[in-house]
This record gives C-alpha cells, sequence and structure tokens, in this order.
C-alpha cells in the first residue's frame, strides 16, 4: 500500500535482527554452560552408584574367601562391575569420562583395590571422592597423594583433586590394603 508516495514494508529492520540474533546466542551460551554442569553431577552420581556397587559386590562374594584371584576378568564374569558400565571385552572397563576401571584383589586376605583413571580435576574429583566417604572404603590415592579416609580433610581433598599436571587424575580406592 502507498501512503504519500513511500511503500511499507513488513519484516524486521537490520538492527532488530542482530538484537533477535544477540539475544538467541545468550541463551545458546547459558545452555551450553549448563549443560556441561549437569552433564558432569549426572556423571559423578552415575559413578559414584557404579563405584558403591563394585565395592558392595565385592564383600558379598568374598566375605568367606580370599581375593587373590580377583581381577577384572573375573568381576566382569561375576557380575561385581554392572551392566551399565562400558565393558569391552572380557577384560576392559570404562568409567563414564573415558579412563580404564581396574579391580586386583590382595593376596592372602579379602583387600582389594579399585583404579579409576582420567577422571576430571576439580568438583568432580572432590565429589567423587567425597561420595565414597561413607560407603566403607579404607583409603584413597588421588595421583601419588594417599589419604585415609577417617582422616581426610577437606582442604586436603581439594588439594589433591587440584594439584599436578593435565585436567585429570588416577584415583585408587582401597579397602583392607596394609599401608605398611
Amino acid at each position: 500500500m502507498l501512503k504519500n508516495g513511500i511503500r511499507k514494508s513488513a519484516g524486521l529492520t537490520l538492527i532488530e535482527s542482530l538484537v533477535v540474533v544477540g539475544i538467541l546466542l545468550g541463551i545458546v551460551a547459558i545452555a551450553l554452560t549448563l549443560y556441561g554442569t549437569v552433564k558432569d553431577r549426572l556423571n559423578v552420581k552415575n559413578e559414584s552408584e557404579n563405584i558403591s556397587f563394585v565395592y558392595s559386590q565385592v564383600l558379598d562374594l568374598f566375605s568367606d574367601e580370599t581375593t587373590d584371584d580377583l581381577g577384572n576378568p573375573l568381576a566382569i564374569e561375576s557380575g561385581i562391575f554392572p551392566k551399565k558400565m562400558k565393558i569391552v571385552g572380557e577384560d576392559r572397563v570404562y568409567n563414564s569420562w573415558g579412563g580404564t576401571v581396574e579391580i586386583k584383589g590382595e593376596n592372602n586376605s579379602n583387600a582389594f583395590t579399585l583404579e579409576y583413571t582420567k577422571v576430571p580435576k576439580d568438583g568432580v574429583c572432590v565429589d567423587l571422592v567425597r561420595n565414597q566417604r561413607k560407603v566403607g572404603w579404607d583409603s584413597v590415592s588421588i595421583g601419588s597423594k594417599g589419604i585415609t579416609y577417617s582422616d581426610m580433610t577437606t582442604a586436603e581433598l581439594s588439594g589433591s583433586c587440584t594439584g599436578g599436571t593435565g585436567d585429570t587424575v588416577d584415583i585408587l580406592f582401597e579397602y583392607g590394603v596394609d599401608s605398611e
């Protein structure tokens, strides 16, 4: 329609379009940030459940015998590792972050260790280790730093989970292992 010889067009101006695009980009950026945080929390929750399950299964299955033969092949065969964990072949198990999971029994005892590799540092490491505090593990080693659960402080845990080089740490949970 012409009004005073000038045609009005329907639609958005360039500035209006840029404002809309800017708002959409802001929303996407916030969503991506929240997704990473939610994914980390979900992975910690799942792996905490997996570690607790492994712990209780080993105690149930080896309550009256030694863990001499305990290793990944036996743990997979006997259902010690939960089915939701990524199990490849007869002896390889992986955690949510792509690191390996290794279980080993100790000679002439019912002691055992569970090693998690490539665990992200900082909050993920702290939350994963802290979640296992009440499960029954005796101690945990984060990188090369060993911590007894009964003596563990938040500062010590946080320092162990942030130290060293790289973005990940290896964690070794221990039950009944003689620390001498």
